[in-house]
């Protein structure tokens, strides 16, 4: 059963009918959840398709779809921010549909996620292995942000910097690994998909070189096995791409406070 405490940390759910549900309720809650995780990425790609070839009847009723997930799920954030454009949606200009669509399917990517994490802890929590108790690690304001695209080093270093935080950009796993030999950032930011070393043999290795600070995945998947995969390699978490400024700063802000 999902853990309430961590749900209330979801900003898009409904705080008010979380407190509230029993265990009955959190129990099929998590049922519906775990649908949602399985068939997202299957929506997704139709509502891309659909992006692609401009077919309006079957995006309309893609984007109907998955809005009714989210109401099952009590998404009540996401529905408040995207009910308006939906029943309009044959109104709505193209390239203002599209913009919609994109953004939708990125807040959806993104609630899927972090449903995911609470899942994923919960079953970890369920089968603890013995731990000793040990003192919280204090970790310094440096950011080390890896990618290979410097245009998203670009945009999280300028974000960033501006909000006060110190950044080191760098845009391979080899490159990052020589860099962690002398120094000791306090939180991590490392894309997926990079050639050669990809985000989760660099995460691995990073944990296995005795490094704890967070470590915050830049994605654009939500498949269940790749955000297992990421749990797996050490990844406390997750910001979904394109990246902008209020979700980057969210997320680092759970982490670091200035």
């Amino acid at each position: 059963m999902l853990d309430k405490e961590r749900l209330l940390k979801i900003s898009a759910l409904d705080d008010a009918w979380i407190k509230q549900a029993g265990d009955v309720q959190l129990k099929l809650y998590s049922t519906i959840v775990n649908s949602f995780i399985n068939d997202f990425p299957a929506q997704e790609k139709k509502i891309k398709s659909a992006l692609k070839i401009k077919d309006i009847n079957v995006l309309e009723m893609s984007l109907e779809s998955l809005f009714y997930t989210l109401k099952q799920i009590h998404a009540e954030k996401l529905i408040k921010e995207y009910s308006s454009h939906l029943c309009q949606i044959k109104e709505i200009p193209y390239e203002d549909l599209q913009s919609f669509a994109i953004d939708f399917l990125k807040a959806a990517s993104a609630l899927s996620i972090d449903l995911q994490m609470v899942e994923y802890r919960a079953a970890l929590e369920s089968s603890p292995p013995p731990t000793k108790q040990t003192e919280k690690p204090r970790f310094t304001n440096t950011i080390l942000a890896v990618d290979d695209a410097n245009i998203f080093l670009m945009i999280i270093k300028a974000t960033l910097q501006e909000s006060g935080y110190k950044v080191i950009c760098i845009n391979s796993g080899e490159a990052a690994l020589n860099y962690l030999k002398n120094n000791r950032p306090g939180l991590f930011i490392l894309d997926v998909e990079m050639p050669g070393m990809d985000g989760y043999e660099l995460a691995r290795k990073i944990r296995e070189d005795g490094h704890e600070a967070p470590v915050i995945f830049l994605t654009g998947n939500a498949k269940k096995d790749s955000v297992i995969k990421a749990m797996q390699a050490g990844a406390n978490d997750f910001i979904v791409k394109p990246v902008n400024k209020e979700q980057l700063l969210e997320r680092i802000e759970k982490y670091i406070k200035l």
